[in-house]
């Protein structure tokens, strides 16, 4: 883990989410879209738990839901501190992602992920209605309409973007093609009952 990381961990705010944000941007190896999240799931439904907490990359240390996974496959092997660890990680990094914003249009929540947005409405106990992808201003936006009414944007220019760039050069094939398929197969399952 890097030193920005543990100091957005030790003092969560806007400032140090987004620079541990910045760094994983930065690296030469980050894909919003990988499959990453479904290796995770693959160990944990085959009950490879140390498998599951030894996986780990750039892509998924600012996800919620890896952290998540890692505390239940701990939790499975008895290790309590370290899955207790990995929980307050899965907290404090939602709690990063709403200090970017509100999720109005004027201040939307920054994702390192596309399945980030998932993860926060569950944190806000919110249920995805419809989703839509708006430009403004050079900028890409996911415009996520929630059961209860409530309209919540979330800022994905820097994904969306690394995401063209890999498709460019022939990295990823479709739009979104490992991320979304699992987005929207999973859509009406909760990212806690991966298992299901």
């Amino acid at each position: 883990m890097t030193d920005d990381f543990f100091k957005f961990i030790l003092e969560t705010n806007k400032e140090n989410f987004t620079n541990s944000q910045k760094e994983i941007f930065s690296d030469k190896d980050y894909n919003p879209y990988s499959n990453d999240l479904e290796v995770l799931e693959e160990f944990l439904s085959t009950q490879q738990f140390d498998k599951a907490v030894a996986f780990n990359n750039i892509n998924l240390l600012l996800s919620p839901r890896a952290h998540f996974y890692k505390n239940y496959a701990l939790e499975k092997l008895g290790k309590e501190k370290d899955a207790q660890s990995e929980l307050v990680f899965a907290h404090k990094i939602m709690e990063g992602i709403c200090t970017t914003g509100d999720g109005t249009e004027e201040n939307p929540y920054l994702v390192t992920r596309i399945s980030d947005e998932r993860d926060i409405l569950s944190y806000l106990s919110e249920e995805k209605e419809s989703q839509m992808l708006v430009q403004k201003d050079g900028k890409y936006f996911d415009l996520l309409n929630c059961k209860s009414g409530k309209a919540i944007y979330f800022d994905i220019t820097t994904p969306y973007t690394k995401m063209q760039e890999l498709m460019d050069s022939g990295k990823i094939s479709l739009f979104g093609s490992e991320e979304a398929e699992e987005d929207a197969s999973a859509s009406n399952k909760k990212w806690w009952q991966f298992w299901k």
